[in-house]
């Protein structure tokens, strides 16, 4: 059948669908920016591994949300297999309702005949016995845009099946500014902080001075073979393309930024090998920026994380003939294309609530680090290793639209606000954020900063 992009006037009748695939583990691999791969914590605090040994961990947890229901999972993270640097993650989880996920990633392997380029792989299968996407085919919205800025929070239909990923991710960094010498940046924490003078930017705006930059070539493929719950319509999605971006991290952590900017600017492109129905290119640029504001008598930390992010779609109006004679629409599927709601973007709504041409966001983070920390006193938990956490409060504005301009993307702009708390657990930032909209509020569970 078509696939091309649906839920837009003048659309073929494929559709492409999302499913909320990742679950905690996956994150740190996924939505993690490039200085994932060129980084070596040690903790002066705690005994570390030696060079040559390895480690692992099995943690099990529990979560919850709409399309899972509570769920059980268990993560195994290995340190030092492959190469000393090496990550290696597989998570497993089952949701009350029948689903589950099996996912595997290794990153930070440094390719023998460089020592700048390093690659990650990542392959994730998900069986969705009931998921919600926000696409055309509810009887109930015969005239509405599905996603579109002003489209009814109802306007979704039900679905299930399989979805399969699977990428792999070249990254090389620059030999300038704090890219310099060693690639692989050795950041000494003192109770979970880096110490004065282990940090990698957060100086002067100037790649050649402070901060580093990578070049990142990730190949990717991704196949969703669904069906609609009620009636039983197929409909698959499927691309498989390439991702060029270029990253300036010039913060001082990576991990849990104080102060300094990042840019990162992405061009996914799918050429259509797989079937010419899939072709389209998108464009995503993101800038972050930090505000150490200091410590007082009860806070260990405070910062101020101010976020901007657009994306577009350029193929979008851009179409050719199908075989079977209909209009064929050169349009991102919603997990590479101009998407708000979820976990980093419009946090109040549900995942991928709003899609379209274009779209941009704006978030303001207040992230306060009190120096009373409970877990070391609380017993299990204090095994964790939890050496600090932090209350959040969050603001964000944004919107999609139908083409890319300035004065349609800033009018009758969504809201959301909210509050978060974090907590570093085996050198992760855990996240839980609690978002309110107009349409009601959304719990949101994660690895990392959204930004």
């Amino acid at each position: 059948m078509n696939k091309s992009n649906c839920g837009y006037p003048h659309c073929s009748s494929g559709r492409h669908l999302f499913a909320r695939g990742l679950t905690l583990a996956g994150a740190l691999l996924l939505s993690g920016g490039s200085c994932y791969a060129i980084n070596s914590n040690i903790e002066t605090t705690k005994p570390g591994l030696s060079e040559g040994e390895n480690a692992s961990q099995f943690i099990p947890y529990g979560f919850y949300n709409a399309d899972t229901g509570a769920a059980v999972a268990t993560v195994w993270l290995g340190k030092g297999y492959i190469q000393d640097q090496v990550l290696t993650v597989a998570n497993l989880w089952a949701g009350a309702n029948g689903s589950y996920q099996a996912f595997w990633a290794n990153s930070d392997v440094l390719l023998p005949f460089s020592n700048r380029l390093f690659i990650d792989s990542v392959f994730m299968y998900t069986n969705w016995d009931e998921v919600d996407t926000y696409q055309d085919g509810n009887p109930k919205f015969p005239d509405e845009v599905a996603g579109s800025n002003d489209s009814d929070q109802d306007n979704f239909v039900t679905a299930q099946g399989d979805d399969l990923f699977g990428s792999v991710t070249l990254r090389y960094l620059f030999p300038i500014g704090d890219g310099r010498g060693d690639p692989i940046h050795t950041f000494r924490l003192e109770n979970g902080l880096p110490m004065a003078g282990s940090e990698a930017g957060g100086r002067s705006w100037n790649p050649v001075e402070s901060g580093r930059t990578t070049l990142e070539f990730r190949p990717f493929y991704r196949n969703q073979d669904f069906e609609e719950a009620d009636s039983g319509e197929p409909f698959q999605s499927e691309t498989a393309g390439v991702k060029l971006s270029l990253e300036y991290n010039n913060t001082d952590w990576y991990n849990n930024p104080s102060r300094g900017t990042i840019q990162r600017l992405t061009v996914a492109r799918d050429w259509g090998l797989l079937d010419d129905s899939s072709t389209w290119t998108a464009i995503q640029f993101r800038h972050s920026q930090f505000f150490n504001l200091g410590e007082t008598a009860k806070a260990r930390q405070r910062v101020l994380a101010l976020d901007a992010w657009t994306s577009d779609v350029p193929t979008w109006n851009s179409s050719h003939t199908g075989d079977n004679g209909e209009e064929v629409f050169h349009r991102a599927p919603l997990f590479e294309g101009s998407t708000l709601g979820g976990l980093e973007r419009q946090r109040a709504y549900s995942s991928y609530r709003f899609h379209d041409r274009s779209a941009v966001n704006y978030s303001a983070e207040y992230r306060y680090m009190p120096k009373w920390n409970p877990f070391p006193q609380i017993p299990l938990i204090n095994t964790l290793h939890i050496p600090w956490w932090q209350w959040v409060g969050f603001l964000e504005v944004g919107r999609v639209a139908d083409n890319w301009s300035f004065s349609d993307l800033h009018k009758k702009m969504k809201v959301s606000a909210g509050g978060s708390v974090r907590a570093m657990v085996y050198e992760l930032v855990i996240r839980v954020d609690l978002g309110f909209s107009e349409e009601g509020s959304e719990i949101q569970m994660f690895f990392n900063h959204p930004f």
